[in-house]
């Protein structure tokens, strides 16, 4: 593996560096390292499983077509005795 780096880059972002640099009183060199540990931390993350750990998931019980057939849904349950009474 040849671990040579060439990196030439655009006009305008090097001088976007230079000035961010000069401004926070750092190198840029620093600012390049530190943009690409953000950059490589970013990438490497595993993506998080959510669904795996929240609790409410399957609490309920439900059709996965719920908010299509709201309606239907709300229809086929309705008894008698359903809804607001007076008392």
């Amino acid at each position: 593996m040849d671990s040579t780096f060439n990196w030439k880059p655009e006009q305008t972002l090097l001088e976007k560096v230079i000035n961010v640099a000069s401004q926070g009183g750092e190198s840029p060199e620093s600012i390049v390292s530190e943009a690409v540990r953000l950059y490589l931390e970013t990438q490497l993350v595993e993506p998080v499983d959510n669904y795996g750990s929240d609790p409410l998931i399957g609490l309920f019980a439900g059709t996965p077509d719920f908010a299509t057939n709201s309606e239907d849904i709300l229809q086929q349950e309705i008894t008698e005795k359903s809804g607001w009474t007076w008392k």
